[in-house]
């Protein structure tokens, strides 16, 4: 069977999709459980808050009554207040509900929603492979799922379940059902409606938009609309209605997509006035953080100064050599608990400078975008300390993956499966050390 070429259209059943994603979401949930029991962590080792937020509002209120600690909370008129968005705690509800808060394990919630991220990957390549946006084979679009499953960074942050690992998950959900609901050509209504929620997580993912916008432009794409020029013996007046259609199809795409998003900022300006009586403050500024990071933060939330260290983190972190307590050896090669550059957890991404050679509008949104969710991570005031690899790279993992399968062209070629196995076992390695404290 000849690989799809970009541009041709395939007829395959939805359902067969269905069925793939259903395969594929339990062999990433039988890996992620089998991680957490080989390595121990069956229980998040500190609070992730969610599920006392959770408690807190189906008990009608916003604040901890009874917070398990105080670190990264906000204190505002003696009250303890979690200043993460609540998406993570309104998904807990309906299990704290039902098991109350002693009965909830979000390691547990996390795995299962980190599966579902994996699951909706295979979706998402499945779509734009049936669409000839990509030209990969099922064999080699598996191998850009266990990059995505097993090769970066969500392998640990989706076993992990506290507090701002949830947040991380649940934003890669949402967005990806975004993503997802854009390939499929669904309405504007709900593409906007699932990123509008994915803000509750991680507000910064609203610049993941120019992705889905580049998708909706690329489904006009196949009628012609978007040709530079009428080809020889075309007929101008008609090509030229059909560019005219097809800017005001886009536009009127934007606007409907943008409406759920304007609507939920709005709810979460609303939920900031209710906890600390300003829409503005989402209660970083006064967050009980570590005193390693309280100089970075009287620096600002977002700052220019801030930019070379979390740049460097990004593209040049590696790892360093600690003195082991528990290990008869003198010196051991460890992670650096500051993050590590995400070309070295996941080496694979040394192949999106291929993606260049295509510039149609599914690749334009997906560079823009990751281009702009660059912006505010670098600006930030820490590097995501303490974590293995760079974890908000999750942010922009998404449209990255779909520039990796751009790039791999008809197969994913020897070296870059030798690059992802590589990055598998660079993530398995950083798992035993997050989760083992094989240094202490």
């Amino acid at each position: 069977m000849e690989p799809v070429v970009p541009g041709a259209s395939t007829q395959r059943r939805p359902r067969t999709a269905l069925w793939l994603a259903a395969v594929v979401f339990l062999s990433a949930l039988l890996v992620y459980s089998g991680s957490a029991l080989l390595v121990g962590h069956t229980r998040a080792a500190h609070s992730s808050y969610f599920e006392h937020l959770a408690a807190a509002f189906l008990n009608g209120r916003l604040d901890l009554a009874a917070p398990p600690g105080q670190s990264d909370l906000t204190l505002h008129d003696g009250r303890w207040y979690v200043p993460f968005p609540p998406l993570a705690a309104v998904l807990l509800l309906p299990w704290v509900a039902l098991f109350g808060v002693a009965g909830t394990n979000t390691v547990a919630f996390s795995i299962v929603w980190g599966a579902a991220n994996v699951a909706l990957l295979a979706l998402i390549l499945d779509g734009l492979t049936r669409r000839g946006w990509i030209a990969l084979h099922l064999a080699d679009r598996c191998w850009l799922v266990v990059l995505f499953g097993l090769g970066c960074v969500h392998w640990y942050v989706a076993l992990e379940g506290s507090v701002w690992y949830l947040s991380h998950v649940c934003t890669v959900l949402l967005t990806a059902l975004a993503v997802w609901a854009a390939v499929a050509n669904r309405s504007p209504w709900l593409v906007g409606l699932a990123l509008a929620a994915a803000l509750w997580a991680r507000p910064n993912v609203i610049l993941t938009w120019p992705l889905l916008l580049g998708i909706f432009a690329q489904h006009l794409r196949p009628h012609g609309q978007w040709e530079a020029a009428p080809q020889p013996g075309a007929d101008v007046a008609r090509c030229r209605a059909r560019a005219a259609a097809a800017r005001r199809a886009l536009l009127g795409w934007a606007w409907r997509s943008a409406v759920p998003l304007a609507l939920s900022l709005a709810g979460l300006l609303a939920y900031n006035y209710a906890r600390f009586d300003d829409p503005l403050d989402f209660g970083y500024r006064r967050q009980n953080v570590s005193a390693e990071l309280r100089g970075a933060l009287a620096r600002g939330q977002f700052h220019p100064c801030h930019i070379p260290r979390n740049l460097h983190t990004l593209l040049l972190g590696v790892p360093r050599w600690y003195e082991p307590e528990r290990l008869p050896i003198p010196r051991l090669l460890a992670p650096d608990a500051h993050g590590m550059s995400i070309l070295l957890t996941s080496p694979a991404l040394f192949y999106l400078v291929r993606a260049r050679q295509r510039r149609d509008p599914l690749v334009r949104g997906a560079w823009l975008a990751t281009g702009l969710l660059l912006i505010p991570i670098l600006l930030y005031y820490n590097t995501g300390w303490r974590q293995f690899g760079y974890r908000f790279s999750l942010d922009f993992m998404l449209p990255v993956m779909i520039l990796l399968a751009v790039a791999a062209g008809r197969r994913v070629s020897w070296p870059l499966r030798g690059l992802i196995v590589a990055g598998v076992l660079i993530n398995a390695w950083g798992v035993v050390w997050w989760f083992t404290n094989w240094l202490d």
